[in-house]
């Protein structure tokens, strides 16, 4: 993962995995288990992907979209029989529409928001909140640095969503980081 992030930290948005109690927070109070769409945008290694897979349903649709090929591929080799789309989430309605999925009912971030320029996150996140359906989830963690696009990204998410919500700071985390519980 340290390679992937020094050759393109964009892409690639952490130096190290996420904690499991990370994977925990971001999986938690968002009907997961209940949900028949799900998708994970920024799925990486497998943190969050690994939380999922563990709570969802038997027989619920689920699919990832990872933008770097190489991680993608590692993924791919850590966890057998998952979707992988390769490409940006700013794709997402036409990724959905090759899997004849009309609306998500949970969408899992782990995109390195605060790595996109403003115009990148409006995008992305105007794609992702289009793709949910009335009710539904939007998860998403952000390291505790309180850098600019940090706060820019958070101005959108309460801008955007019904509801907000914040969880607790989770310490077990490289660097620690908090969840945003996002209702449209």
């Amino acid at each position: 993962m340290l390679l992937h992030y020094i050759k393109n930290p964009k892409c690639t948005g952490a130096i190290c995995s996420s904690s499991k109690w990370l994977s925990s927070a971001i999986t938690n109070n968002i009907g997961i288990e209940n949900a028949q769409n799900i998708i994970e945008v920024g799925p990486g290694l497998g943190a969050f992907t690994k939380a999922i897979l563990c709570k969802k349903k038997d027989g619920a649709s689920f699919f990832t979209v990872e933008i770097n090929p190489k991680i993608a591929e590692c993924l791919h080799n850590k966890i057998h029989n998952i979707d992988i789309q390769i490409g940006s989430a700013e794709f997402l309605p036409e990724m959905m529409a090759q899997r004849d999925m009309d609306s998500a009912d949970v969408i899992v971030s782990g995109i390195p928001w605060a790595l996109l320029n403003s115009r990148e996150q409006s995008k992305i996140l105007h794609r992702i909140y289009n793709a949910l359906k009335k009710d539904g989830y939007f998860t998403t963690f952000a390291y505790i640095l309180p850098t600019i696009p940090a706060k820019r990204f958070r101005k959108k998410l309460f801008n955007l969503f019904e509801d907000v919500q914040i969880s607790n700071i989770v310490w077990q985390n490289i660097p620690p980081a908090f969840v945003y519980y996002c209702k449209k």
